[in-house]
């Protein structure tokens, strides 16, 4: 189930672009998009990476904000669909089980940016400003 707050997409404004954060962890999700508005972004959210394939068919955020563990379809092979189906759609993975071998892994799928749990949402939102400014171009690993 997928709850949509707002519009925008790939190209708008970056204090008014839509952001989709993917995680299965309800508190997370919450906090993240919850922050996100605040920060002037619209933000559709998502449990599990299953329904967003099927989502990303019509919706164009901006960038995604994607937890690495889910259920079903985890967040490095939502990362490589996207990456390939919509390589101009920035991804931030985000993960509390991390290490230089996923942040490699990520970054050779496609995310523009990684980080790991715990993070600073300083961090977190430079990322996603940073994303949605440069619309997918940033390949550059963050840590928090």
């Amino acid at each position: 189930m997928a709850t949509v707050l707002g519009e925008g997409g790939v190209g708008a404004r970056p204090r008014s672009a839509t952001v989709m954060v993917i995680d299965d962890d309800t508190e997370m999700r919450a906090m993240l998009r919850d922050f996100l508005m605040s920060e002037g972004f619209r933000v559709h959210e998502a449990a599990t990476g299953d329904g967003v394939i099927a989502m990303l068919e019509t919706l164009r955020p901006a960038a995604l904000v994607l937890d690495k563990e889910m259920p079903g379809v985890n967040g490095l092979d939502l990362l490589a669909y996207v990456s390939r189906r919509h390589p101009a759609m920035p991804v931030i993975v985000i993960t509390a089980f991390g290490g230089a071998p996923v942040r490699a892994e990520a970054l050779r799928r496609g995310a523009a940016h990684y980080i790991e749990k715990p993070f600073r949402v300083a961090a977190l939102l430079e990322a996603v400003r940073a994303a949605v400014e440069r619309g997918g171009t940033v390949t550059q690993p963050c840590t928090s």
